[in-house]
């Protein structure tokens, strides 16, 4: 079977991904794909194939050790030492150890524990729009849709106020790497955040504090056996899972509010239409357009394709979001789109963690943004946006906005 060269960093396939995805869909429900540095990966191109995968334990598994045939740390070999712990977490866990971490953070984002906390989100939106000076041109991201997530997740954690700026700073590498050398490059730079973490745990066991680190501590306390490593790797899971996927689907449905204005006066004249927007934003952008690898326990048959032990699979979101056999007219944007079944933050046991309180910043955002800038517009009208180079991510790499 001939592999597809998937090229998810061409501009022009982030512009417009719809003729690639009916070539892929026209090849069958699974396509054996070269994504250039990743390799060869099994993709879903149907929204039942990413569904069926998605929900599928007993024939694939995220744990990397399946691929290598090996019950050590070699798949990591390439990570420094130091790194190493951070593979210890709930997004590569399967089974009983995946629900056992999930379930000592579930509470922190169920949908009331975000209704408690969007007084506090407004806040914070208003405070950075505030800052923002209004006759010169601004990177909206950088001033205000990076910002608010960073801070709404330090808040849950609980991480203080005079440490938020350090934290900042040492996310950072990681968050803006775009290749894999830059990645690994930025993992060496992470020593220091890491030590901070460390020592703030064992501050956090000393002294007890309010917000989701404490509750882990205290859980870690009451024998839920939660290592240190666990403890590490889910701060930081909850960092890049809860922050960057809600930066991009504010990015992207800014993007589009300013594409198209009728969309955008539609919204600010009833703004109590922004939930439903905001899910057709997800569908459309899909702004995560893959899952993690899924690899096969044994050789086995899926979707009609045969595949072999140790094979990569992932769930092409994107592909199951523009779906004709899910969603009516999936490459139009349809605002008030009923019923919208997309899966933009994943499906099964891995669905999206933070989802309810992505949806809450997006809705704020938003709504505060244009409230105040309703007539804001490009610097450039009508050139073209460029996306970031981030493998698998679809949204705008900045939004140069004037804003009076």
């Amino acid at each position: 079977m001939s592999k597809h060269i998937l090229k998810l960093q061409n501009p022009e396939f982030l512009a417009d991904p719809a003729p690639t995805l009916a070539r892929l869909r026209a090849q069958g429900p699974l396509v054996k794909t070269k994504i250039p540095l990743l390799g060869e990966v099994w993709l879903t191109t149907t929204d039942n194939a990413a569904r069926e995968l998605l929900k599928d334990q007993s024939r694939f598994r995220r744990d990397l050790r399946i691929k290598s045939k090996s019950n050590s740390k070699k798949p990591y070999w390439w990570m420094p030492n130091t790194m190493i712990p951070l593979m210890d977490n709930m997004v590569l866990k399967d089974g009983a150890d995946h629900k056992r971490l999930r379930r000592l953070v579930d509470q922190a984002f169920a949908r009331t524990a975000i209704d408690d906390l969007k007084p506090r989100i407004i806040e914070i939106a208003d405070r950075l729009l505030d800052k923002i000076d209004k006759e010169k041109p601004v990177d909206i991201v950088a001033a205000y849709t990076r910002e608010l997530p960073f801070e709404v997740i330090c808040e849950l954690l609980g991480i203080p106020l005079a440490d938020r700026a350090f934290v900042a700073k040492g996310i950072k590498p990681i968050s803006s790497a775009s290749r894999p050398i830059n990645m690994i490059w930025a993992m060496f730079r992470l020593k220091a955040i890491l030590g901070y973490f460390r020592a703030d745990f064992a501050e956090v066991r000393a002294k007890g504090r309010d917000g989701l680190i404490g509750e882990l501590v205290r859980a870690e306390a009451e024998g839920q056996k939660l290592t240190d490593d666990e403890l590490l790797a889910m701060v930081f899971t909850l960092f890049f899972a809860g922050h960057e996927t809600t930066v991009h689907l504010i990015n992207n449905a800014i993007l589009a509010m300013i594409d198209a204005p009728e969309i955008r006066q539609h919204l600010i004249g009833n703004p109590e239409h922004l939930p439903l927007a905001i899910e057709e934003f997800m569908r459309f952008f899909s702004p995560v357009m893959m899952t993690k690898a899924h690899y096969a326990i044994d050789d086995c048959e899926f979707q009609g394709v045969q595949v072999k032990k140790g094979d990569a699979l992932s769930a092409f979101l994107l592909a199951a979001n523009h779906d004709p056999a899910r969603s009516v007219d999936p490459e139009t944007q349809i605002p008030n789109r009923r019923p919208n079944a997309h899966i933009g933050f994943g499906f099964g046991p891995h669905v999206c963690l933070g989802m309810q309180l992505a949806r809450a910043e997006a809705e704020i955002a938003l709504r505060r943004l244009f409230e105040r800038f309703p007539q804001l517009q490009l610097e450039i009208p009508g050139k073209a946006v460029p996306f970031t180079r981030r493998i698998g991510i679809r949204a705008p790499k900045g939004l140069r906005l004037i804003l009076a």
